[in-house]
């Protein structure tokens, strides 16, 4: 459209391109037709048609001044190109302000929320939904109590919706936990309950979908991440299950968490938000505490659970010399176990033989010739040991010297699965011992025919946080070791270790038994005895005296450029008002929390290019 031809029936239309990656931003274009904001078009972007959510539309008689300013020819959205399909504006303006929140575009976060075949075929499956009424704002309930009861209250609270003809939407973070919520919350609604999950076929999944979005009863829609843009008008109720999960953080750009788009989505349309688990993350305890949520039920700071046994196994050598990884403790709950013919659960936090190898000369840390992450030593089928790299899964002969002094004296440190399973085999012979981590079940089959075969035959299995997925209650349980992980220079390793001990526990049907080999680590002893409160307030304290998160936010950028270090430097002086910090070939921007986001900062982050990475609110700053 060129200067001077608005019409009283032209209007000029911002939208955001549905695009991975950094995003176009927003783009303007010219429509004879009023587009509502949330509709979806076709817009001309270089030589083809991308799909765009229509974010506001107004009459270019008021926007003269704006097209002016533009100084070029605005294209217009031709009548064929107009969708049938988009989003609510509650929906919409949910979108944007998690955007905003990220420093990232509507149209990048709704590519990443959307899963590829809705967006394929947005008429069919992305129906702008009428909200039946005004509903006032709810405020967040919280959950915090062991599974079986909490499952207890989802059922009572997934009734009292369909009695008033409301529906539910149950998100859970891994497609497993939605096969468990799907055994436990369908009793007697079985035709009602829909799990929407990426696992299975595309087709199938795509068919659920339109399926659960026209049955005209009030629905149960169990769902991962991505089902969480499910917009049916009737749903009133959103409940986060497991919200303390990591799986709940995207991978790729943009790097959100999905807890922060519920949040908006609640508050924009007026749907209650309900957060469970059995320990909550530390930073929503904190806004329980200050009064930001509510309590569905009254919040348990105690975990009841099996009798746990913290033991200290500091390295002490046998008769032979030979230091030992199972302490005298666990050696007798093991044969006790085995004595009554129950299963005994061994967990081991790293995968391999050892999980860290240094120069026995210099203390250089073996790393990957590929990408410098630590190796870590695995025992091959035909006995021979070899290094893999867990980061990029380069392999590295075992047979090789210190890449610093050319030493040969390299030293495996660490406890990992293998280990313990060599251990076992040696300590208890005749008797079955079974593996269960990602080297040994690649797909989610072969994992559960390993569980399968525990729970049948019983025996010893030996997993990490993996099997936790696939199993359900263990007789008797024992956590080999967590030390490793303490030494993760990382501001949420605490909260990551409690709750993995907590798991373990709620598992447990009659003992289970924590090892360390630093038992001044009081961690362990408050999550041996379900002790959240005591763990709450020491962390909380910790991070408030060294102002982390909750009471900050971080900003990571990240060159991801082969001339990275230039590339920072250059970049560090756009932010030198928000002081950044240098770390490797990162920036590190903190923010007080009151002041987030900060529009002039979310600005700046929009000025660079897809070189460099945006992570805001990271689970991790290195």
């Amino acid at each position: 459209m060129k200067e001077g031809k608005a019409a009283s029936k032209t209007y000029l239309v911002e939208v955001t391109p549905l695009t991975k990656g950094p995003g176009l931003g927003t783009l303007s274009y010219f429509s004879t037709t009023r587009l509502a904001p949330g509709t979806l078009v076709r817009v001309p972007v270089r030589k083809g048609l991308t799909y765009a959510v229509i974010i506001n539309s107004k009459s270019a008689l008021s926007a003269k001044s704006e097209i002016r300013q533009a100084g070029y020819t605005l294209k217009k959205i031709a009548k064929k190109d107009l969708l049938d399909a988009g989003f609510s504006p509650e929906f919409l303006s949910a979108v944007q302000k998690t955007a905003f929140y990220y420093a990232c575009s509507a149209g990048a976060l709704l590519t990443s929320l959307i899963p590829k075949m809705i967006l394929e075929d947005p008429v069919r499956y992305l129906k702008i939904q009428k909200k039946k009424k005004e509903a006032p704002l709810q405020e967040t309930l919280l959950l915090q109590m062991e599974t079986d009861e909490r499952y207890g209250q989802y059922r009572g609270l997934v009734r009292q919706c369909f009695a008033r003809q409301a529906s539910v939407l149950f998100v859970v973070p891994t497609h497993l936990d939605a096969a468990r919520a799907y055994k436990l919350l369908s009793q007697g609604i079985e035709q009602y309950v829909y799990v929407f999950t990426l696992k299975g076929k595309a087709s199938e999944a795509g068919d659920l979908w339109q399926k659960a979005m026209e049955e005209k009863h009030p629905i149960l829609l169990i769902t991962t991440s991505a089902g969480a843009t499910f917009d049916r008008s009737d749903i009133d109720t959103v409940i986060m299950e497991r919200e303390n999960s990591r799986a709940y953080r995207t991978l790729s750009r943009p790097y959100i968490h999905l807890k922060v788009f519920l949040e908006h989505l609640a508050k924009e349309s007026g749907k209650q938000l309900v957060l469970g688990d059995s320990v909550l993350s530390t930073e929503t305890l904190w806004k329980e505490k200050r009064g930001d949520y509510g309590e569905l039920s009254l919040i348990r700071w105690r975990l009841p659970a099996a009798q746990t046994t913290l033991v200290d196994a500091s390295a002490r050598p046998d008769q032979n010399g030979k230091f030992e990884i199972f302490s005298p403790e666990l050696k007798a709950l093991i044969a006790k176990a085995l004595e009554e013919k129950e299963r005994i659960f061994l967990f081991g936090a790293r995968k391999g033989l050892a999980p860290t190898t240094v120069c026995g000369d210099c203390g250089f840390v073996l790393p990957c010739l590929n990408c410098s992450a630590p190796v870590v030593l695995h025992k091959q089928r035909g006995g021979e040991n070899i290094y893999i790299c867990h980061a990029c899964g380069t392999r590295r002969d075992s047979t090789t010297t210190c890449g610093y002094c050319k030493s040969w004296k390299l030293v495996p440190l660490g406890i990992g699965i293998e280990r313990i399973a060599a251990e076992a085999r040696e300590l208890f012979h005749g008797v079955e011992v079974e593996i269960l981590d990602k080297d040994h079940a690649s797909t989610d089959k072969k994992a559960a025919s390993i569980a399968k075969k525990f729970t049948e035959n019983g025996g010893i299995l030996v997993g990490t946080e993996l099997a936790l997925f696939h199993l359900d209650k263990v007789p008797y349980t024992a956590l080999i070791s967590a030390d490793s992980l303490f030494s993760i220079p990382d501001f949420s390793i605490n909260d990551r270790i409690f709750y993995l001990v907590s798991r373990l526990r709620e598992m447990t049907q009659n003992e289970s038994l924590i090892q360390t080999r630093n038992i001044g680590k009081q961690i362990l002893a408050w999550a041996s005895f379900g002790n959240i409160i005591d763990f709450y307030l020491n962390e909380i304290a910790e991070r408030k005296d060294l102002l982390y998160p909750p009471f900050s936010i971080f900003i990571k950028v990240e060159s991801l450029s082969p001339r990275a270090s230039q590339e920072i430097m250059r970049a560090k002086d756009l932010f030198l008002k928000w002081h950044p910090e240098s770390y490797k070939n990162s920036l590190i921007i903190r923010v007080p929390r009151a002041e987030w986001p900060d529009e002039e900062l979310v600005h700046t982050l929009s000025l660079l290019g897809r070189e460099f990475s945006i992570k805001v609110d990271p689970e991790s700053i290195l």
